[in-house]
């Protein structure tokens, strides 16, 4: 129903799955993907209706993590400089958060609901699966004595155009240029912590895998410009390396890429 009647969004989705699909917007699969997309969507919004009643036992059941990329984790948590934990809005990843802070606690840069009652049941909800939710004022420096405590902060990249709002570079994604947020590289470059790109796909059963790829340490040299601009790089890669493989889990309703009037 929402594919039928948010025609906006729908024409938004439609135009960021023709760049990851590399055909015209009004290709038969671009469309397909794009509605698949909107169907995955509503099933996470049931799953976070019902996500305050599972418990750890639950996350075991529901999410599985294979071996090399829990191994990948648990390399970068053993470095003892926290974990920059990066993925974005794809799959379940509040059901994927909860999963990895059963064996670290996550903590997690969230905007600021205006409905204070919404927002204090959100962070009470993380707060019992071991998330903490930050709010933006003073975050920065709540995150950095989180990775002094080695523990895992959770960062969301495909921001669209939220990220000009921010400390941003412009990066190659899906063979197009466009605008991703700098929190990550920067963090990673001052507190030598290591970033691990992951994400939580849904499967046919409607049960999920979680895949992490190596971690990624910044080399920091003289030029921080170039330092975090190659670190951003290699994080956008990590994420196109896992949207390619399920385009129709990635929930990109506002424009991920900002194209010249009137091309498609």
């Amino acid at each position: 129903m929402a594919y039928l009647f948010w025609v906006g969004r729908r024409q938004i989705a439609k135009q960021n799955f023709a760049i990851v699909l590399s055909l015209p917007a009004g290709d038969r699969e671009v469309a397909r993907v794009a509605r698949r997309s909107f169907r995955n969507f509503a099933k996470y919004l049931v799953e976070i209706m019902r996500f305050p009643r599972l418990d750890t036992e639950d996350f075991a059941r529901l999410v599985t993590i294979d071996p090399r990329s829990w191994s990948y984790f648990r390399a970068a948590h053993d470095h003892g400089r926290g974990l920059i934990f990066v993925s974005m809005h794809f799959g379940n990843f509040e059901i994927g958060g909860a999963r990895i802070a059963d064996e670290m606690p996550l903590n997690v840069i969230a905007d600021e609901l205006e409905n204070q009652r919404l927002m204090d049941l959100l962070v009470a909800n993380r707060a019992h699966k071991n998330v903490r939710l930050l709010p933006p004022e003073g975050a920065v420096r709540q995150v950095l004595q989180a990775l002094r405590r080695n523990e895992m902060v959770g960062l969301m990249m495909d921001l669209g155009p939220r990220a000009k709002e921010l400390d941003n570079v412009e990066v190659m994604f899906f063979g197009e240029r466009t605008a991703f947020p700098t929190i990550a590289a920067n963090l990673a470059r001052v507190s030598g912590a290591p970033i691990v790109v992951a994400a939580v796909t849904r499967e046919r059963d409607n049960t999920f895998r979680g895949v992490a790829l190596p971690p990624i340490f910044v080399e920091r040299t003289k030029q921080a410009a170039h330092d975090i601009e190659h670190t951003t790089q290699a994080i956008v890669h990590g994420l196109e390396q896992l949207v390619r493989l399920d385009p129709d889990q990635w929930y990109i309703f506002r424009p991920m890429w900002t194209r010249p009037e009137g091309t498609v």
